[in-house]
């Protein structure tokens, strides 16, 4: 079977048009923004809102990444969390969820973001001992975040998130006074342009065998 070469050409440029891991869309009490420049306490605040945004794509991490959750389910407390690494070496892409409040007003959300491609890790921890937030903030530049928050993240007693079986979707429960609640997403990054051409050549040249 002979395949044209409009058709080669349709299929390579097809594949050029894929973009970077991203944010498919945000659910419920959750609205997807584009990357903000400061995301410190009492600056981008809602009380029946959170924010998700894309931070970096398709970076090579060069020290292992600490994540605080990987594996689909659900996680409702600080004994569920299963703390891993994400070696370096690793391409990832990064996005944020960020539920913040004005002063001390409480606020309790229920919301859903969704991916095109698949969840790697989940980072909700900022404690004395373990600033895993803090450690990662580099991939959410230039966004300005605020350092040694120790309630920054997920205290897991009236929060909790789940990762789909398919670990392309993060459903979260979030009750929030003073500060907020806040979520750093890893997934793997797309595939390349350049490789999905590749790829696409590749499938027609063996079809052209055939």
């Amino acid at each position: 079977m002979r395949v044209s070469t409009l058709s080669a050409a349709a299929l390579v440029a097809a594949s050029c048009g894929v973009t970077h891991a991203a944010i498919v869309n945000a659910l419920l009490q959750a609205t997807q923004i584009s990357q903000p420049a400061d995301a410190q306490l009492n600056v981008l605040t809602s009380p029946s809102t959170a924010y998700a945004w894309n931070e970096v794509q398709n970076y090579t991490l060069s020290s292992a990444l600490r994540v605080n959750a990987s594996a689909s389910g659900t996680y409702n407390s600080a004994a569920s969390l299963s703390n891993s690494f994400i070696s370096a070496g690793t391409t990832i892409s990064s996005h944020y969820i960020h539920f913040d409040s004005p002063g001390s007003t409480s606020g309790a959300i229920q919301g859903r973001v969704r991916f095109d491609q698949k969840i790697l890790g989940v980072i909700v921890v900022n404690t004395p001992g373990q600033r895993d937030l803090d450690d990662s903030d580099y991939l959410g530049a230039p966004t300005l975040f605020t350092p040694n928050v120790d309630a920054r993240g997920l205290e897991l007693v009236n929060d909790s998130f789940t990762i789909s079986a398919s670990g392309l979707v993060l459903d979260f429960s979030l009750t929030i006074s003073t500060p907020g609640d806040y979520i750093r997403v890893i997934t793997v990054p797309a595939p390349s342009s350049a490789a999905l051409a590749g790829l696409a050549l590749a499938a027609l040249a063996r079809r052209r065998r055939a």
